[in-house]
């Protein structure tokens, strides 16, 4: 793995994206956000269509924090940081790499959240940097949803650098935002949720996104494909 990102961008926010275990289609859900507010980190729920879908598959807010409480701010990035390993670990930059990061990048812990994910085995939260003010050119690590299902490629005949295309699906029957994903002209999968919204926004503007597979690893009932992703645009 030759190429990490270059270009960190510190998130001013952070997208709080949940799970839903028993859906038949383990949809994702937009259900609140961290903010950054005089030095401190906020968690702030959501009050939308979207939530509310979620708690009727069973949301329960973040341990700690209740959903009847719509903002909290009491020990918030503490509970986050659990997320991530302890950085004098011995193979923190391995965990870095792994995530397209250089091993010796300065990184905060609220911008490794959102490069990261925070994603824990035991349950099924996930964070997402929704890039609100980028740069002209930067990347990011995007997990191909749906390859289980949708690939037209098997997993052991993607080589890493393989060249990654993301097509616009404004036909798409579940939704009109959707890309979908490439690679020798065969179908991996889509862009997932989290990203999507801000991928489609700047494709729409005239950027230039080009991806390569980055790492693949999983298992056999779950294979997983993970693109290095690279923007450019003017504004």
């Amino acid at each position: 793995m030759s190429c990490f990102i270059e270009h960190l961008v510190e998130p001013q926010s952070l997208l709080l994206y949940w799970q839903a275990s028993e859906s038949k289609q383990r949809s994702r859900h937009h259900v609140g956000q961290l903010i950054k507010r005089d030095g401190e980190v906020i968690l702030q729920y959501n009050n939308d269509i979207e939530a509310d879908k979620a708690k009727k598959l069973g949301f329960q807010g973040y341990p700690a924090f209740p959903l009847k409480t719509a903002e909290h701010c009491n020990q918030v990035m503490e509970a986050f940081k659990r997320r991530l390993p302890p950085r004098n670990r011995r193979d923190f930059g391995r965990y870095l790499e792994l995530r397209a990061i250089p091993a010796d990048a300065e990184i905060s812990d609220f911008a490794l959240l959102g490069y990261s994910g925070g994603k824990l085995p035991d349950d099924s939260f996930e964070l997402v940097h929704p890039f609100n003010n980028p740069p002209t050119r930067f990347e990011l690590l995007i997990e191909v949803a749906g390859f289980r299902y949708e690939a037209k490629v098997k997993i052991e005949q993607l080589q890493l650098g393989d060249k990654v295309e993301f097509i616009l699906e404004p036909y798409n029957e579940h939704d009109p935002k959707a890309i979908r994903m490439e690679s020798g002209g065969l179908k991996l999968g889509y862009v997932p949720r989290g990203h999507l919204e801000m991928l489609h926004r700047m494709i729409l503007k005239g950027a230039v996104v080009e991806g390569e597979i980055f790492r693949t690893n999983g298992t056999s009932e779950r294979p997983l494909v993970y693109t290095l992703t690279k923007l450019a645009h003017d504004n």
